[in-house]
């Protein structure tokens, strides 16, 4: 926990894409907190007329003209059209409805639909128009109270799909050993018959919800409904990631066309969630033990207690990671996964794909969800005092480093490794990335040093020469270089732990590059000496190779090292 701090306070922003401490977060003009709801604000005859006919709409299962109405009135006046609770519910199953399974059911509800996009992909463009607005909070655009009734309805809707705690764990009695790890089953869980305390509650008396008639949206239950289901929840986040690698056209489809983009969403919104929850619903005052015990409440902790087991970090990297392409523990457990609706693993003979997606978009795109997730338990763990631990769930913030370090460090294929770790936003995610990259390094100097490295690199981020002349001993102690050890492995194999040392790395310097003055670094002499001494290690990697005489060339950590403080230097 006290690396995780540490880093915080040189970054001091751990929000994602939401989560961020400004007037999303911090105005409530317009609140008025009731019970379960602080972020309660009451509605003016004006949203509730738009409120009214977009609930007529979606009774009459009018989705088109719903939508329609929507997509005219967005950017039309200072007054926003605000979504109520319930529609965004129904936006969010409608998105769910792609044209892959669902085609024939869709054309029969839009049949004169030939030229608009199919109601899924509307849906969720919708939403998320409407949570970059969300995002930006801009109040010289529309109006606070819109604004702050818009936040209002999406945490209302937040708060139906955050999952009920169960009493037991999920798959605990079902996984089974395998070399694999995971095992698909074709059927979707059954829809039991429904509980009317389960529906969302209105709150508003003015307003009669769509939800109290409408269960399900052209076949599919409603989201809400639907991962309020034991093990649904945690199933929908591993159905998700494990098709996010798939080479399957359907299985890979139902992820990039729905739980991808969706999932994208749902962290976002428990992220913003979980900053007004400690801005607004936690008294700092308190001591801290009642301080835990409200975080252990709080939006992030119930989202990771869908877990539900008690070695959370250990669980969280294999699910986390679910399959990618890395070494399995000798007692691995195969996790089962199922379709979250029927059908949605199989693909109608009326649709023909239009794309072909390659590895390193799959890569990309699967890698950066993985690397969401991470980041808001992390975002959890920042709010732990220290000293202090969460009731629920049990996550100890060292632990979780080392099982997803050891996780990476194990890693068999080399793109998927540089794609987690090369993020496109370093402030966002500077509170755990630099950790992780550290201790990764760490983990795969244990199989291929003699002696123990302890590394202080994440510390020395803020003093550019201790962190140039920590390299530099790295380096000097053929931490990046071919070893007594490579010569017992394949030269794939030793190929690819070079190439992951260096990636590490490179992350690493990207950080320090980021978060100091580069001027500080380059007029220092250790910065040169460092370059100086990775140049001459690569040179030793050429010599190794070639006595070899593999007829190849080895990883070179020199020019992209070097081009990175060029640049820098020209900025």
């Amino acid at each position: 926990m006290a690396g995780i701090r540490r880093q915080s306070r040189v970054n001091g922003d751990c929000g994602g894409n939401l989560g961020m401490d400004g007037a999303l977060i911090s105005s409530v003009t317009y609140v008025r907190p009731r019970e379960g709801a602080h972020y309660f604000v009451e509605l003016t005859e004006r949203h509730l007329l738009v409120f009214e006919m977009l609930n007529s709409m979606c009774l009459l299962e009018n989705y088109d003209h719903m939508l329609l109405f929507l997509e005219c009135q967005l950017g039309k006046s200072h007054n926003l059209a605000v979504i109520p609770f319930d529609i965004i519910l129904v936006l969010f199953t409608l998105s769910t409805l792609s044209e892959y399974y669902k085609e024939p059911m869709l054309r029969a509800n839009d049949p004169y639909n030939v030229t608009r996009g199919t109601l899924s992909r509307r849906a969720l463009k919708m939403l998320q128009k409407y949570l970059v607005i969300l995002k930006e909070f801009d109040t010289e655009e529309f109006n606070l109270h819109d604004l702050e009734l818009l936040r209002c309805q999406f945490f209302l809707a937040i708060d139906t799909l955050t999952p009920k705690k169960q009493r037991w764990t999920f798959d605990r009695f079902r996984r089974v050993k395998s070399e694999n790890g995971v095992v698909y089953k074709q059927n979707a869980s059954a829809d039991p018959d429904l509980d009317p305390s389960e529906t969302i509650k209105n709150p508003y008396r003015s307003y009669i919800s769509c939800l109290e008639q409408t269960h399900t949206v052209l076949g599919n239950r409603l989201l809400n409904l639907k991962l309020s289901e034991p093990g649904e929840f945690i199933n929908m986040i591993l159905w998700t990631l494990s098709n996010s690698l798939q080479e399957s056209t359907p299985l890979y489809l139902s992820s990039h066309e729905i739980w991808m983009p969706l999932l994208e969403m749902i962290i976002d919104l428990f992220n913003a969630r979980q900053d007004y929850f400690i801005q607004h619903e936690i008294t700092r005052s308190t001591g801290k033990a009642l301080f835990i015990q409200r975080l252990s409440e709080s939006p992030l902790a119930i989202f990771f207690e869908s877990l539900n087991t008690r070695n959370f970090a250990n669980r969280f990297s294999e699910y986390v990671f679910l399959n990618c392409d890395y070494k399995l523990p000798s007692d691995s457990y195969a996790t089962p996964v199922h379709p979250i609706y029927h059908g949605e693993n199989t693909m109608v003979n009326t649709y023909i794909p239009r794309f072909e997606y390659s590895r390193l978009y799959k890569s990309q795109k699967s890698l950066a969800l993985r690397r969401k997730l991470i980041g808001s338990c992390f975002k959890l763990l920042l709010k732990v005092p220290d000293g202090r631990r969460l009731i629920t769930p049990r996550i100890i913030a060292d632990d979780i480093i080392q099982g997803i370090s050891r996780t990476l460090a194990s890693f068999n294929d080399i793109l998927q490794f540089k794609k987690f770790f090369m993020t496109e936003n370093l402030s966002q995610e500077s509170y755990f990335i630099p950790l992780l990259a550290e201790g990764t390094l760490s983990e795969i100097s244990k199989d291929t040093q003699d002696c123990v490295i302890i590394l202080t690199l994440v510390e020395n981020l803020s003093d550019g020469v201790s962190f140039c002349n920590e390299v530099i001993d790295l380096v000097e102690l053929d931490c990046f270089a071919f070893t007594e050890q490579s010569i017992k492995m394949s030269y794939e194999k030793s190929f690819l732990v070079i190439e992951k040392c260096d990636v590490c790395l490179l992350v690493l310097l990207r950080y320090l590059l980021h978060l100091i003055d580069i001027e500080t670094i380059t007029g220092a002499k250790g910065a040169l000496r460092m370059l100086k001494v990775i140049e001459k290690n690569d040179l030793k990697r050429q010599q190794w190779v070639k006595s070899l005489d593999l007829g190849i060339e080895p990883p070179l950590l020199y020019p992209t090292a070097s081009k990175m403080f060029t640049v820098h230097l020209r900025m």
